[in-house]
């Protein structure tokens, strides 16, 4: 997988779209992991809305209709 959207948006010829889609959709689900990562700090205990939120994450991938429809699971307070 591309680093960062700059390289995920150079235009190649073997890129193909889907290739392109789903790259993007795992960068911008990273970056919502990472910005959850800390709620799995050892001095912190999530909760079962936190726990759920990062493996819905994680499951975007298997949704059906990745990349092109996904639905983002909604980031509890």
């Amino acid at each position: 997988m591309k680093d960062n959207l700059m390289e995920i948006l150079e235009i190649s010829p073997n890129y193909s779209v889907l290739e392109k889609n789903s790259d993007i959709a795992r960068l911008e689900r990273n970056n919502l992991l990472k910005q959850t990562d800390w709620w799995a700090s050892t001095d912190l205990t999530m909760t079962d809305a936190q726990t759920a939120y990062r493996q819905a994450l994680r499951d975007i991938t298997a949704q059906e209709g990745f990349p092109d429809t996904i639905t983002w699971p909604i980031k509890p307070e």
